[in-house]
């Protein structure tokens, strides 16, 4: 039995874009039950949070729209120039780390000429800064807004029904032939 090269590719595409769906269904609500019990605007798996730059101020170490990864590795080993998150006042900040004194950071954010006001704790520190992908921000925001988890469900639902449609239609194709005698 020769099958078809296309045939696969389009599986494959398929088992691919249903994965995707899945994963960002999973995320998405992984991120409002971790948000809605912990009281904060960010999600944390495996030590690692993403965070959407959404302002300039970190110019030329982050542009607006960047996808930031944090990890909370090593936080205990902050020095100045790191970049950090942080939490103030149940906002979270992405600045970079202009002095530390006893029991605090005092940050700075790249266009800002003066020291940010707020100090930052040691416990308000989100994690350090890993990396940084230009651009890719913008799935983050869609992977955490309310309407993608709606319209990801409403697809897998639909998806689901259409599945039991063409299943059911198959067997009455085939008790149909099997009605007429006919080989299957």
């Amino acid at each position: 039995m020769k099958i078809e090269k296309g045939k696969i590719i389009k599986k494959i595409l398929k088992i691919c874009f249903y994965v995707i769906i899945i994963g960002c269904f999973l995320y998405n609500v992984m991120f409002s039950i971790h948000t809605t019990i912990t009281k904060n605007d960010y999600f944390k798996l495996f030590g690692i949070s993403f965070f959407r730059m959404d302002n300039d101020l970190m110019q030329d170490d982050i542009n607006s729209g960047d996808l930031v990864i944090v990890s909370s590795d090593g936080v205990q080993d902050l020095k100045e120039g790191d970049i950090i998150a942080y939490t103030v006042n149940g906002k979270t900040r992405i600045n970079k780390i202009f002095k530390i004194k006893k029991e605090e950071y005092i940050t700075k954010s790249n266009k800002n000429y003066n020291p940010d006001i707020e100090k930052v704790d040691y416990n308000d520190v989100v994690g350090k800064m890993v990396g940084c992908v230009p651009t890719l921000g913008f799935v983050i925001a869609i992977l955490q807004s309310k309407i993608t988890t709606g319209f990801i469900l409403v697809f897998l639902v639909l998806y689901f029904l259409y599945n039991k449609y063409l299943i059911n239609k198959k067997k009455e194709r085939i008790r149909k032939k099997m009605e007429k005698g006919t080989d299957i």
